[in-house]
């Protein structure tokens, strides 16, 4: 449903109706006025919220700052304004977001998830978050925030931060589903102690937070797709001291029917009906967490590994049939505090290679053979909060992180690659009556130290160059709690910097040309939300109006047939709602949904592109999910739609991508299973995805699959 602020849209996309709508300064207008409204007038007690959350549902919980034991979370910081507030939702999960004076934040709860279900397939059904998915199961998923660029999203494990540096954007399955407990997805605001810098948004991929149940699944679906996995807790007599293992492993072919539209969206008399080929993926992995607590110190482990083998098949236009990768991580986190979690210490390391098989030159022009991508990341943090719990609640912090990596083609070495990082943060949470603020301020220095790298084979590397910048990301939180534990009003604003990638500044030798003379994006947003949880109603609500903009735009422009340049187009600028809403009766039935709607455009001034909406961002999307129980089956049913979207930067009527929706449906059953034990289950769960077997295609042309299908089976030791 293409709109935005006084455009009326003559002819809407397939399966939508578009009316002229002036909403956006409308809504800013009535929440600022009803935030001074408050400011004037509401007497000051902070109300308590009861925070007792039943298993399954979708509960909004403002709670306090809880203390730190053996089941707190690898990596979450205790004493930070953003962990003062939490949402718990049911899985598939809704955006119902806590007012938080740090920034809007969604927690998702995957545990429960059927095997073979991945974490991009959750999440891009929470409000503000877009995924691009090039391709079907086992390819990238690229996240979007806001209408921000992939780079402009942060991506953390456990709260330390993931390999940015050459892409600078970070992929959803650059860790499995399988190893997650939950996602935290904050909007608008990075917090400062995550690394606020350089972002629009964060996701933050939490592990296992206490010792699984023994428990084994297993999983079959469409186009060859299979899942296995298992794991087993182990807990001391003491309770001091637990540790978590869990291993698993998966494939799929991906060799689905699909419609090749040639890319002509706009003429269907070509359409052809063809096989998607090289799309196989097979992956396995392990992971391990232990805690120990000795004393007032709680002493924390985690390591994890996996590998990915498979084709490498190319949008469509740009095949490559024959290509292939290989993606190898390991990665080993230890974390050290003190009960009361005044005092944390964090370290983090990882290695990663990256190979790709191209013995065809089908990938990048003139390279036939291998590549190679061999990085490391190693990185620290310390946290100090000394009055936790406190009316003036300050928390101070330092980090430090070093990137490496070396590249090779047919075993012959680039120069090595480096970035260095060191930084501070400072959070004060304030808290007055119904009235809590928080400013925040980062600040952080990035060194890049590595010669650019030729865009074609043939011409020689230059001297090495060093590059240093020095970003600061200001932010301040408000939240108002207007009616206690029922009605709060809250506003963010916050700058940032987002530095430029290895790939962007230095270039990548036979796709892409440096450019050293980038300068950093600047990155200004705002939003104003009203949460309501009417008592003991059953129903949750949050509407929330945004305004991101981004001076100094990065884009890549093609500059040869084969390569491109990234280069600095002026500024953009993305104006939006969020709307998210569930009802539930305490039990089994439910029912939510939410829908986004967002303005993003280009303000660069250039005449050609001016006003011109940006690619690959849809204006509208929305999604209901509905679950009730039955004679003790749980059946579920979700509709998801998105309207058309530009695909070029000139946004022409010849290169749009369709309005696309999609419809799933499961049912699962949990019954007891006293021949395995006495607190033994049985899950069983099936689910078809893409119900009416539509053509779908991802926003830049990657084919999708039609009708799917998934079973899965799952055992534990209650």
């Amino acid at each position: 449903m293409a709109v935005s602020p006084g455009r009326v849209i003559p002819r809407p996309p397939s399966g939508g109706v578009c009316r002229p709508i002036r909403i956006i300064p409308l809504i800013i207008r009535c929440a600022a006025a009803m935030l001074a409204c408050v400011c004037l007038r509401v007497p000051a007690a902070w109300g308590d919220a009861d925070n007792a959350i039943p298993a399954g549902e979708v509960v909004i919980a403002a709670v306090a700052a809880p203390d730190v034991g053996a089941d707190a979370a690898l990596g979450e910081l205790p004493g930070l304004a953003w962990t003062d507030t939490l949402v718990v939702s049911a899985t598939p999960l809704v955006s119902i977001p806590l007012p938080t004076t740090a920034a809007v934040v969604t927690r998702v709860d995957l545990q429960g998830e059927p095997a073979g279900r991945d974490v991009a397939e959750v999440l891009a059904a929470t409000a503000g978050l877009q995924v691009r998915r090039l391709g079907a199961d086992g390819a990238s998923a690229i996240p979007s925030l806001r209408g921000g660029a992939a780079a402009q999203v942060r991506l953390f494990l456990d709260g330390m931060p993931l390999p940015d540096a050459a892409e600078g954007g970070g992929s959803l399955d650059l860790v499995p589903a399988e190893r997650l407990a939950a996602v935290e997805i904050h909007r608008g605001v990075v917090p400062a102690a995550l690394g606020g810098a350089g972002g629009i948004g964060a996701i933050n991929l939490l592990t296992n937070a206490a010792p699984a149940h023994p428990f084994a699944a297993a999983g079959v679906g469409s186009f060859g797709a299979r899942s296995l996995r298992a794991g087993t807790g182990w807990r001391s007599e003491s309770g001091l001291a637990w540790a978590d293992l869990a291993v698993y492993a998966r494939r799929a072919d991906n060799d689905f029917t699909f419609r090749d539209h040639r890319q002509t969206f706009h003429n269907t008399s070509d359409d052809t009906l063809a096989v998607r080929g090289n799309a196989w993926v097979r992956e396995h992995g392990a992971w391990l967490a232990a805690t120990k607590l000795s004393g007032r110190l709680v002493l924390r482990a985690g390591a994890g590994w996996l590998r990915r083998d498979g084709g490498r098949p190319g949008p469509l236009g740009y095949l490559t049939p024959h290509a292939s990768v290989r993606h190898e991580r390991a990665d080993v986190r230890l974390r050290a505090e003190l009960d009361d979690g005044k005092l944390a210490a964090d370290i983090a390391a990882g290695r990663s290679d990256d190979r790709l098989d191209d013995q065809l030159g089908e990938v990048a022009l003139g390279r036939r053979g291998v590549g190679r991508a061999l990085a490391h990341d190693l990185g620290g943090r310390l946290v100090w909060s000394p009055r936790r719990g406190r009316a003036v609640a300050p928390s101070l912090g330092a980090s430090w992180r070093r990137q490496w990596e070396r590249d090779s083609f047919n075993d012959v070495a680039e120069p090595q690659r480096r970035r260095t990082q060191v930084g501070g943060f400072a959070t004060v949470d304030l808290a007055c009556g119904r009235w809590r603020a928080t400013p925040a301020w980062r600040w952080q220095r990035t060194r890049d130290d590595f010669p650019p790298v030729p865009a074609f084979p043939w011409l020689p590397t230059p001297p090495a160059v060093v590059n240093t910048r020095d970003d600061r990301a200001p932010s301040l939180g408000l939240v108002c709690e207007a009616v206690p534990g029922r009605l709060f009003l809250e506003a963010h604003a916050a700058r940032a910097r987002r530095e430029p990638t290895w790939a962007e500044l230095f270039g990548v030798r036979g796709s892409l040309d440096g450019n050293r003379a980038l300068k950093p994006e600047a990155i200004t947003s705002y939003d104003i939300a009203i949460v309501c949880r009417p008592g003991d109603a059953g129903f949750e609500a949050r509407l929330a109006v945004f305004d991101a903009a981004t001076d100094d735009k990065i884009i890549f422009l093609q500059n040869s047939q084969r390569t491109s340049k990234a280069v600095n187009i002026g500024a953009t600028r993305t104006r939006g709602l969020e709307c998210e809403l569930a009802v539930h009766d305490g039990g089994a039935n439910r029912l939510s949904g939410n829908l986004t709607w967002q303005d993003a455009r280009d303000r660069s001034g250039l005449p050609a592109w001016d006003g011109k909406r940006l690619p690959f961002l849809p204006p509208f999307e929305a999604r209901l999910y509905g679950a009730t129980a039955v004679a003790g089956w749980e059946p579920w049913l979700e509709w998801t739609c998105q309207s058309g979207n530009p695909r070029d930067r000139a946004d022409t009527d010849l290169d749009r991508a369709p309005a696309r929706a999609r419809m799933g449906a499961g049912l699962s059953r949990r019954m007891s299973a006293p021949w395995l034990g006495e607190a033994a289950t049985v899950r069983v769960s099936a689910a078809v995805e893409n119900l009416t077997d539509n053509d779908v295609y991802d926003v830049e042309g990657f084919p999708l699959p039609g009708r799917t299908w998934r079973l899965s089976v799952a055992l534990a030791d209650l």
